[in-house]
């Protein structure tokens, strides 16, 4: 009558699947999850011992100009959200009164 088929088929993805899992787990030594480096508070620290002192210096001015760019830009768009409520405001307030 049939219906064995489809059971068989389940079984046999089942058994694949918990083969992949174990191999992934030896492979990574039991982390397996990216999810778990992810959401871990330690965070290495960068090694910087390969680079002279003016290389070092430079990278932190590049990335305190990218930092200070994004502050601008987050700093100028709050800046112009808040003007349109204010213009919103008064033109409601012209209307209503």
């Amino acid at each position: 009558m049939g219906g064995g088929g489809f059971m068989q088929h389940a079984s046999d993805t089942n058994r694949k699947d918990r083969a992949q899992r174990t191999a992934r787990r030896a492979k990574f030594q039991g982390n397996h999850s990216d999810k778990t480096l992810l959401d871990t508070d330690v965070s290495q620290k960068i090694d910087f011992s390969h680079l002279t002192l003016e290389q070092i210096e430079q990278e932190r001015k590049r990335i305190d100009h990218f930092f200070r760019a994004q502050r601008r830009k987050s700093f100028l768009i709050g800046t112009l959200a808040i003007a349109v409520v204010i213009v919103l405001f008064t033109f409601l307030y012209q209307f209503i009164f």
